[in-house]
């Protein structure tokens, strides 16, 4: 393989902080807001120009619920968030309507909004590509942007890249894909239309063999082939006359958007092959090929779906949505049989019971022996799997915690990265407060704090 050697650099160090968090994401931002409440220097470094991930510039609106009796967020921080929203009108108030389901532009706004409050310092359009070390703990990170390449130092460093970045350059060992042939999940480019006559589409949906779906703010259908949903019968006559492809069919999902009368948002298209969420190639032919999805689809929709008329795309996600990659080892790995057998934890952060959801593949149909499961619907995620193995100043949250490829299935939804985002940001804070690498902490002091904040786990 050709390659070039680079001069020896000497690169400036533009900052030093207390707690440094890698990605503003849905786990990052709120990870960032936590630390700094308690008195810390926090910054966030964060490839895109708004805080949110996923949420934001992935467009993925829908907050799901835990399937936990109440939906318990398990984090205080998240149930603020929430009920901001509310406040501005672009959030569903209505538990039963998925409380805190949002219009992802008002979350840019408020995100940012209480990360300012808090005094979090942010850098966006910045790219993390390297780690200075000092044997098992970070001195920093290293830095490109505009400006150049650059390093910060920093005490502690939370990794929220949503693909272990940190922790995969601190060579901690980690997993991606599922376990026999190592394949991820598919990937999504999600999108959003306006100018739509929702009432209209709902009618017409009823028309072909569905239901009354018009309950604003709230509203959701989909399609996948093979199920005798409601819109199959019109998938097909135009899978027929070539308006469509067969991959179209393949998953296809919409959303209304609080505060947005006239605007959907679409869980597709999908993309089954090449799904490498830290391969650039992969992602960038996610986007080319979601795009030439997303114009195929506007003329679909104009042609076959009354109340589609006058509608026009809006936005389409700047971040590929990336449903897993890589997992790092940590102090506990959450396994199948802890999701199934509903097992708890003394130091559990956040709990949930969110089905299992992967998407493109059957499970594979092993043997569990399910004595010993606990009657009591939900399962629990401890503290330790957020500590990863070998780094003693590192702390991972979101979806690429210690965990197998079926239960990160579960976790992944955006309750309970809130959650761990919380219980990392008040982890590195207590972790400066004793003077205590993050193995050295007890969990159960970290859910004890989390509640003294506010947090409702049900």
């Amino acid at each position: 393989m050709n390659f070039i050697v680079e001069k020896e650099k000497r690169t400036k160090v533009i900052d030093n902080v207390e707690v440094l968090v890698a990605g503003g994401g849905t786990a990052g931002a709120i990870a960032a807001i936590a630390a700094a409440r308690r008195g810390f220097k926090v910054m966030i470094v964060e490839q895109f120009s708004s805080l949110g991930g996923s949420a934001t510039e992935g467009l993925v609106t829908p907050l799901m619920n835990t399937n936990i009796e109440g939906n318990p967020m398990c984090s205080s921080i998240s149930d603020e968030i929430n009920n901001r929203i509310i406040g501005l009108g672009f959030a569903a108030e209505d538990d039963s309507n998925n409380k805190g389901h949002f219009d992802p532009l008002m979350l840019k706004l408020v995100l940012e909004e209480m990360a300012a409050e808090a005094g979090v310092k942010i850098l966006y359009y910045t790219y993390i590509c390297d780690v200075y070390k000092e044997d098992d703990k970070i001195a920093g990170v290293i830095i490109e942007n505009k400006g150049g390449r650059s390093a910060i130092l920093a005490s502690r460093v939370i990794d929220c890249t949503g693909d272990a970045d940190v922790a995969y350059l601190c060579k901690v060992p980690m997993e991606s894909g599922q376990i026999d042939t190592g394949k991820n999940q598919p990937m999504s480019v999600r999108y959003m239309m306006s100018g739509i006559d929702i009432k209209k589409f709902s009618e017409f949906i009823k028309e072909v063999g569905g239901c009354d779906l018009y309950n604003p703010p709230f509203f959701h259908t989909a399609m996948v082939w093979g199920r005798n949903w409601q819109l199959e019968s019109v998938f097909k006559k135009a899978l027929e006359n070539g308006d469509i492809t067969y991959e179209d069919g393949l998953y296809w999902q919409v959303f209304g958007v609080p505060g947005r009368c006239d605007s959907l948002a679409f869980n597709c298209p999908e993309i089954f092959e090449g799904v490498d969420g830290t391969n650039p190639e992969d992602l960038t032919n996610a986007q080319s090929y979601a795009k030439k999805a997303i114009m195929r689809h506007i003329k679909f929709y104009k042609k076959y779906f009354k109340g589609f008329e006058k509608s026009y795309v809006t936005d389409i996600a700047t971040q590929v949505g990336v449903r897993e990659s890589r997992r790092i080892k940590g102090l506990y790995y959450l396994t199948d049989e802890d999701i199934f057998l509903n097992r708890k934890f003394p130091d559990y952060i956040a709990k949930s019971n969110y089905p299992v959801d992967v998407h493109g593949y059957e499970l594979l149909n092993k043997y569990m022996d399910m004595d010993g499961k606990d009657d009591v619907p939900y399962y629990e995620i401890p503290y330790r799997c957020l500590v990863p193995l070998g780094i003693k100043n590192l702390i991972v949250a979101g979806r690429s915690i210690s965990a197998s490829f079926t239960a990160e299935s579960s976790l992944r939804i955006q309750p309970t990265v809130r959650a761990m985002g919380e219980a990392a940001g008040i982890a590195a804070a207590v972790s400066i407060e004793e003077n205590k690498d993050f193995n050295e902490i007890n969990g159960q002091y970290i859910h004890e704090e989390m509640i003294k904040n506010g947090a409702n786990f049900g």
